[in-house]
């Protein structure tokens, strides 16, 4: 069931943040990243570098121009903010 669920982030600022999710992903047993507009040069060093053992994850992680592209392979979306 964890193959049916994928995370979005929207306009990442840091390879390290995008690293370390892929970390968190993998951890719990989930593989699919989305990114939307990264600030960054996407896949790099430091991206690779914090995600620590979730290459994988890195480099299939699917890179989107708009957040409607990003969603719209999802059934249902729900979204979170700082």
């Amino acid at each position: 069931m964890r193959n049916k669920f994928g995370f979005i982030l929207v306009n990442p600022q840091l390879g390290e943040n995008i690293g370390a999710c892929a970390r968190s992903l993998k951890n719990f047993g989930f593989s699919k990243l989305h990114i939307v507009n990264p600030k960054i040069n996407f896949p790099n060093h430091k991206a690779k570098a914090t995600s620590v053992g979730a290459f994988d994850i890195i480099n299939k992680t699917k890179v989107f121009d708009s957040i409607e592209n990003a969603i719209s392979s999802f059934n249902i979306v729900i979204s979170l903010s700082a």
